[in-house]
C-alpha cells in the first residue's frame, strides 16, 4: 500500500533554509503555487475518521497557469513521531471536471487553501519549503522510511526541532478561527484563484 512518511517543522529563516538545502546538494528548487481543495462526505465522516480527499492544482508561481492537477486520498494517521498514513494519488487532466465529479458524488468542499512551495530532491527524500497565508514558513521532509526522514532532518540541522503533527488545513483553520476570519478558505492576498 502506498504510504506517506513525513515530518513538518516551522522555519524561521526561509532564505537560510534555501541556502542550506543547496549546500547539502538538493536538486530542484522551483516554486509553484498550490491550490488545495479539501473534500469530505456531507456527514463529515472522512474528517471524523482522520482521512481526507484532496484535489491539488499546481500552478506557475507567476501567471497562474495550471501545470498539474492531482487527486489524493489520505488515510488516518498512524501512531508515531512522524506523520505516517496511507496515500493514494493520481494525476487528472481536467481540474474543473474532477471538482464537478466529486461534488456530483455528494462530496463537499470543506476547505480551500493556497501555499507557495519550493521542492528539492535530497538523497532518498523530497524536501519542501512551504509558505502559507497567515502562518508563515514550514519545511517538510518526505521519504521511504522513518530512518531516511530522520537522516535528512539531521543533515539539515532540524533533528531537534519540534515535529508538527497537525495538517496545514488544521493549522490554517485554527489560525483563521482565532482571528475571527472565515475558517474555510486561506489564500494569499496577491493571488486570484478559482
Amino acid at each position: 500500500m502506498p504510504e506517506e512518511i513525513e515530518a513538518k517543522v516551522k522555519i524561521a529563516d526561509p532564505e537560510a533554509f534555501r541556502r542550506l538545502v543547496a549546500a547539502r546538494g538538493g536538486v530542484g528548487g522551483g516554486t509553484v503555487l498550490e491550490v488545495n481543495h479539501i473534500f469530505d462526505s456531507a456527514d463529515g465522516s472522512l474528517r471524523k475518521s482522520g482521512a481526507a480527499v484532496r484535489v491539488r492544482e499546481e500552478r506557475r508561481a507567476a501567471g497562474g497557469e495550471v501545470l498539474r492537477t492531482m487527486l489524493t486520498y489520505k488515510g488516518p494517521r498512524q501512531p508515531g513521531r512522524f506523520k505516517r498514513r496511507a496515500e493514494f494519488e493520481t494525476a487528472v487532466t481536467d481540474d474543473a471536471a474532477i471538482l464537478a465529479i466529486l461534488r456530483a458524488l455528494g462530496f463537499v468542499e470543506t476547505f480551500r487553501f493556497e501555499k507557495r512551495r519550493m521542492s528539492w530532491r535530497l538523497g532518498e527524500c523530497t524536501v519542501v519549503l512551504d509558505e502559507l497565508p497567515h502562518i508563515g514558513w514550514f519545511a517538510e521532509v518526505e521519504g521511504p522510511s522513518e530512518a531516511a526522514v530522520q537522516k535528512t532532518l539531521a543533515d539539515l540541522g532540524l533533528a531537534d526541532e519540534p515535529v508538527i503533527a497537525q495538517t496545514y488545513m488544521r493549522l490554517l483553520a485554527d489560525d483563521l478561527a482565532a482571528r475571527g476570519m472565515d475558517a474555510t478558505r486561506a489564500v494569499f492576498a496577491d493571488n486570484s484563484t478559482k
